[in-house]
């Protein structure tokens, strides 16, 4: 046998000795180490404190809303108020200052506005004035001027749809549509109006 040969042989012998220790001693390490049971948890490295201190607690009652079943309930023959639907005449254009007579032509542009009112609805025409007192060279006054401006309305409306049942009713200036500002003119011209009222 060569001298290359025998050192080719020599190696493999010698490494597969080398694996053969290796692998005995990784199964010894094995076996060693199934003996050894852990005998309770691991001890938590110092500084670091118990498993509590991460734990949040928190109390359901706190995720939970109570609902009164009342409220989901609508009890049988009860209704909701219905709305009313208003229609707004402005005074200014319907009407000279301090008159309530209205101009021809009137009667038919009031009925096209009402419209939308159902037919033989009831319908109340209310009057209303700003809160500027009348001049005294008249002889009626806020009071005065809304019944007759808001009757006016309704005698017209009358003859276009008679179908309709009304009442009138003139506040003055009782109860203004907006707040008047002295330096906002609109704001008058706002709460000189007749309204439509149904629903």
């Amino acid at each position: 046998m060569s001298e290359k040969r025998a050192i080719r042989r020599l190696r493999s012998v010698s490494v597969g000795l080398l694996s053969a220790a290796l692998l005995m001693g990784t199964v010894v390490g094995a076996s060693a180490a199934d003996d050894e049971q852990p005998s309770g948890p691991p001890e938590a490295p110092e500084g670091i404190g118990a498993m509590e201190d991460f734990v949040a607690r928190y109390d359901g009652g706190e995720f939970i809303r109570r609902f009164e079943g009342g409220e989901f309930v609508a009890r049988l023959g009860s209704r909701a108020p219905e709305e009313t639907a208003v229609i707004v005449l402005e005074t200014d254009i319907l009407f000279p200052a301090m008159e309530w007579e209205l101009p021809g032509g009137a009667g038919p542009a009031i009925a096209e506005l009402a419209e939308e009112v159902p037919e033989g609805a009831t319908v109340a025409i209310h009057g209303h004035t700003d809160s500027n007192p009348v001049p005294e060279a008249y002889d009626f006054d806020n009071q005065e001027l809304s019944e007759n401006r808001a009757q006016a309305v309704a005698d017209a409306l009358a003859e276009e749809r008679p179908d309709l049942q009304l009442s009138v009713e003139g506040f003055g200036d009782s109860n203004p549509a907006v707040e008047e500002d002295e330096e906002d003119l609109s704001t008058f011209a706002a709460n000189r109006r007749v309204e439509i009222r149904y629903g």
